[in-house]
C-alpha cells in the first residue's frame, strides 16, 4: 500500500544499477543544472534548494540537522526527533526526481535518493551496445545465377498473392473481432469533462496524523484539530494531555479504510472508461500542492485529513464541519440554506451532508477534484452512476455551466450504509488557484 512508511532498503529499481557518490564526470554537473531549470522544478523552490544543497554536499554524509539549518532555513533549535520536515521534504524530492524522469522519456535516470537515506547518489550509466561491424563475405557464383532474371518475376507474383491472402484474413479477423467485442462504456457527463486531455491523474488518499511519545511508547494520540506541530495550540485539551507523555513525534502510518475502498472503486471506474494508463495513487503524507502543477488530482477525505490542500479549502464558500455533521454556506443564495445539517429520519436512518468541488489546478488545463465527506464511497457512486451524474449535470447547467464549481451533496444512510446521494446546492468557483506551496 502507498501508505507504508519508508524502509531502509532501496527498492529494486534503485538496485539494478550500482549507485555511487555523485561523481559521474563532466556531464553530470550539466545534468543536475538541467534538472534544476526544468519546468518540474521551476516552481518548486524548496525542492530546488534541497537538490542543489545535496548536490553540493555529495562528498559528505549530511545529517537531518544540517539539511534543516543549511538548506531549509530552520533555526539552530531544530530537533529531528520532534520535527519531521526534513524527512517530508526528502520524500517529496525523491518523488519529484521520479516524476521528472518519467516526464522526460529521453533522459536516463541518473540521480536518486535511496529510500531511508538523505544522500544524493548517481547511478552508473547503462552500458551501450555497439552495433556489430559489417563483414564483407567473398562472392561465390553458382548454377542459380543464370536463373535470377526469371526468379524475380515469379517471387514478386508469389509475394503479391501472399499479401492479398493476408489482407483478406486480416479483414475477416477484424470483422469477427468487432462482432464479438464488448463495447467499452462511455464515461458519465461529469467524468467526460474531467478526463479531457491526456494529463496524468493522481488519486490521493488521506493519512491522518497521530502522535507518539517518548514517555509512552505504546500510546498513540490523535486530535482532529491537530495535523502538524504548528496546530498543537488549536486544541487546548490535546496540548494539556501531552504535557506528561514526553516528547511528541509524528506518525502517519495508514490510510482511512473507507477512503481507500472508495479510491479503488474510482480507479476501477476510470479503468473501465479507458483512463487506466493515466491513473496512479499517492498519500497525503507525501503530497503537496506542487502535484497540481503536473497532474489532475482527486483528493478524498475530510477537512482534517486534506491538510495539503487547506489553502484551497479556505477559498470555498461551503465548509464541512470537523465532525462532518453539517456544511456551512457562507453566502447563501435566496433558495439556499445557511447551513445543511445532518438530519435523523428514523432510528437507524439519517441524511448527511458532504462537499464535492471541482477546482482549477496550478497549470493550464489541470483540475483538482475534492470529495470532502465522511462517505467518500457514496460520492464516487454518485459521480460514476448515470443517474447521479445526470443530477449533477442538471444543476450545473442551471447555474450557467461554470468550468469550476463547489456543491453540497446529501446522502441518505441506513445502518451506516449509504442508500442514495443527490446535490442540493451549487456555487460557481471563480477564485484563482492558491499560489502558496505547503
Amino acid at each position: 500500500m502507498p501508505c507504508m512508511a519508508d524502509i531502509a532498503t532501496p527498492p529494486p529499481s534503485e538496485m539494478q544499477r550500482p549507485a555511487r557518490p555523485s561523481e559521474a564526470g563532466d556531464g553530470l554537473e550539466a545534468h543536475v543544472q538541467h534538472i534544476l531549470q526544468s519546468p518540474q522544478f521551476a516552481r518548486a523552490e524548496t525542492q530546488r534548494k534541497l537538490l542543489a544543497y545535496l548536490w553540493e554536499q555529495r562528498r559528505e554524509t549530511v545529517s537531518e540537522y544540517a539539511i534543516a539549518t543549511e538548506a531549509l532555513g530552520r533555526n539552530s533549535s531544530f530537533d529531528s526527533t520532534v520535527d519531521a520536515s526534513v524527512r517530508v521534504h526528502i520524500s517529496r524530492l525523491r518523488r519529484k526526481l521520479k516524476d521528472y524522469y518519467q516526464s522526460e522519456p529521453g533522459e536516463t535516470e541518473m540521480l536518486v535518493i535511496p529510500t531511508g537515506t538523505h544522500q544524493l547518489m548517481a547511478l552508473d550509466p547503462l552500458p551501450t551496445v555497439e552495433e556489430p561491424e559489417e563483414i564483407a563475405l567473398p562472392v561465390e557464383t553458382s548454377w542459380t545465377d543464370g536463373l535470377r532474371p526469371y526468379l524475380l518475376p515469379v517471387l514478386a507474383g508469389l509475394c503479391l498473392a501472399l499479401a492479398v491472402t493476408v489482407g483478406l484474413l486480416g479483414w475477416k479477423y477484424h470483422t469477427l473481432q468487432k462482432s464479438y467485442a464488448v463495447e467499452q462504456p462511455k464515461p458519465t457527463t461529469f467524468w467526460a469533462r474531467f478526463l479531457q486531455g491526456e494529463e496524468p491523474i493522481k488519486i490521493i488518499l488521506p493519512t491522518p496524523v497521530f502522535f507518539h511519545f517518548s514517555g509512552a511508547p505504546t500510546f498513540r494520540l490523535r486530535s482532529t484539530k491537530v495535523n502538524d506541530y504548528s496546530h498543537i495550540d488549536d486544541d487546548p485539551q490535546f496540548r494539556d494531555l501531552i504535557k506528561n507523555l514526553g516528547t511528541p513525534g509524528v506518525e502517519m502510518p495508514y490510510t482511512v479504510t473507507w477512503d481507500t475502498l472508495a479510491a479503488i472503486d474510482m480507479a476501477r471506474y476510470l479503468d473501465s472508461v479507458g483512463a487506466k494508463q493515466r491513473v496512479s495513487f499517492d498519500v497525503s503524507r507525501d503530497s503537496s500542492m506542487m502535484v497540481l502543477e503536473e497532474a489532475n488530482v482527486i483528493m478524498l477525505g475530510t477537512h482534517q485529513t486534506m491538510q495539503p490542500f487547506h489553502a484551497y479549502l479556505q477559498t470555498l464558500n461551503f465548509t464541512l464541519s470537523m465532525n462532518e455533521r453539517w456544511v456551512a454556506n457562507a453566502s447563501p443564495a435566496p433558495s439556499e440554506q445557511a447551513r445543511y445539517d445532518r438530519v435523523s429520519v428514523g432510528a437507524q436512518r439519517s441524511i448527511e451532508p458532504s462537499i464535492i468541488a471541482l477546482l482549477p489546478g496550478r497549470a493550464p488545463g489541470l483540475k483538482l477534484l475534492l470529495l470532502e465527506s465522511a462517505r467518500t464511497g457514496a460520492m464516487v457512486t454518485l459521480l460514476s452512476s448515470s443517474a447521479g451524474s445526470n443530477s449533477i449535470d442538471e444543476m450545473w447547467r442551471r447555474h450557467g455551466s461554470p468550468p469550476f464549481f463547489e456543491m453540497v451533496v446529501q446522502t441518505e444512510v441506513e445502518s451506516n450504509k449509504p442508500l442514495r446521494s443527490w446535490p442540493v446546492a451549487m456555487h460557481a468557483y471563480r477564485a484563482q488557484a492558491p499560489a502558496n506551496s505547503m
